[in-house]
């Protein structure tokens, strides 16, 4: 679903005309400034309620409220602004979601798109912009793209997800101690923490309460794990034979973060508290993401649906299983829905329930036995490796399985990977006040700063 959000008054029709062409899959709201729906509440109910956003004013007006403490962007979440006088879009956060939405806002309203980049269609990556370099007109806004904290332009401010956390925490290192140190850092730097991509540490560490609270504090970044003979391999420049005798590699924080970010370099050398330690690495190219999605076999409308109480358990129940909201959001997210003709079939009944996918979002079906898909080489393909394929180019990849997930081998690569279970196998959230994570797939549950 998408939300559409008419800032003022001249903003108004543009949005009613873009609702009417999406009448089932957007829901319009009007600000008003003379009630208690004001333009930045109606911005940030809407940052809040869709994982995309159109926003129909003048661009200006839209930075201005961001950037005014009133509206939350949520991590992950699309926005594009939309001139009122007919003129363009411009995805203003979200990445390759927010570029393909702003190419159909384009052919909905017949405005211009203005690309930032980061979709296939875009060309060349937009170069991050010098401070008063520029040869725009003087009345014209700068797209600024880069990964420090805004320096203060009125200006429109990309940041791109181009940072690698190392970080180490010694066994009585506190929950808040590694978050507390990379803020700390992170303003010494002056880089801005919603560029950080994910952390990065040795095998073993990913589970420590202190590296699981930052990257909640971070809006739920992934941890990359890598084993200490790996990292005991990578040069760094601050070496500790100490930290090696403890651990079997020189460097933990330094090393993980140039592991997690090859081909590219530190930009901040390891600092240390009491108990922990972070470096910072800037990678030098987009990594992609390869999301698991296991839509089952117990899925009424699904092969295989049965009745309730019938088979595994879970099986046949309707869809209200714990992992139903997650599945029609990573796949609504992806730029490629790649499986077997049986599992892209099967979309219909998700498409049925939760509204359709986007009208870019490519459909992939690799037939193995046939052999219908292969690499740049001519190598055939199974559903596992396509995605990859894709994935490892820097594309948002859905892999839809139907109950046999689980015997998919998905290569490594320089790509996210996150698995969604089958619903007949994902267990129950335990009740507890341990801080467990959420799920990752929800926003929701990542937002501020709890520390």
């Amino acid at each position: 679903m998408i939300g559409l959000v008419a800032i003022d008054g001249p903003g108004h029709p543009l949005a009613d005309e873009l609702h009417a062409l999406w009448p089932e899959g957007s829901r319009v709201h009007h600000a008003s400034r003379g009630n208690c729906f004001q333009p930045p509440d109606a911005l940030d109910y809407a940052l809040r309620r869709y994982r995309a956003v159109v926003a129909v004013a003048a661009l200006p007006t839209v930075i201005s409220l961001l950037t005014g403490g009133l509206v939350d962007l949520p991590r992950g979440t699309a926005l594009l602004c939309v001139d009122p006088q007919r003129r363009w879009v411009i995805p203003m956060a979200g990445g390759e979601t927010a570029e393909e939405l702003s190419v159909e806002v384009a052919a909905a309203l017949g405005v211009t798109p203005v690309p930032t980049g980061h979709a296939p269609w875009a060309g060349a990556p937009v170069a991050p912009v010098a401070p008063g370099a520029s040869e725009a007109p003087e009345d014209a806004p700068i797209l600024r793209v880069t990964d420090r904290e805004d320096p203060g332009y009125s200006d429109l401010l990309v940041l791109p997800r181009t940072l690698v956390v190392g970080v180490g925490a010694a066994g009585g290192a506190g929950r808040t101690e590694l978050v507390r140190l990379l803020d700390a850092t992170l303003k010494e730097a002056g880089l801005a923490r919603a560029a950080v991509a994910r952390l990065a540490t040795v095998a073993g560490k990913a589970d420590h309460p202190a590296v699981r609270w930052a990257a909640f504090c971070l809006g739920g970044v992934p941890v990359e794990e890598h084993p200490a003979e790996e990292l005991a391999g990578v040069p760094v420049p601050n070496p500790s034979a100490a930290v090696g005798a403890a651990v079997g590699t020189a460097s933990v924080a330094e090393a993980a973060a140039l592991a997690s970010a090859p081909g590219g370099r530190l930009v901040v050398a390891k600092r240390k508290s009491a108990m922990a330690t972070v470096a910072i690495a800037r990678a030098t190219a987009v990594r992609g993401r390869l999301v698991q999605v296991d839509l089952g076999t117990g899925r009424p409308g699904l092969p295989g649906a049965g009745t309730p109480g019938a088979g595994a358990p879970g099986a046949g129940r309707p869809g209200t299983d714990a992992a139903q909201p997650y599945v029609p959001a990573e796949l609504r997210d992806a730029s490629a829905v790649v499986g077997t003709p049986e599992a892209l079939d099967a979309l219909a009944a998700i498409e049925a329930a939760a509204g359709p996918l986007r009208p870019t979002t490519r459909r992939i079906a690799v037939d193995v036995a046939a052999g219908t898909t292969a690499d740049g080489s001519g190598a055939p393909l199974d559903p596992a490796g396509a995605a990859a394929h894709l994935a490892a180019h820097g594309h948002t990849v859905a892999l839809v399985t139907l109950g046999d997930g689980a015997g998919l081998a998905v290569p490594p690569g320089p790509y996210e990977l996150r698995h969604v279970p089958a619903p007949a196998t994902r267990a129950a959230p335990a009740d507890t006040d341990s801080d467990t994570d959420a799920h990752p797939a929800d926003p929701a549950q990542h937002q501020g700063d709890p520390a």
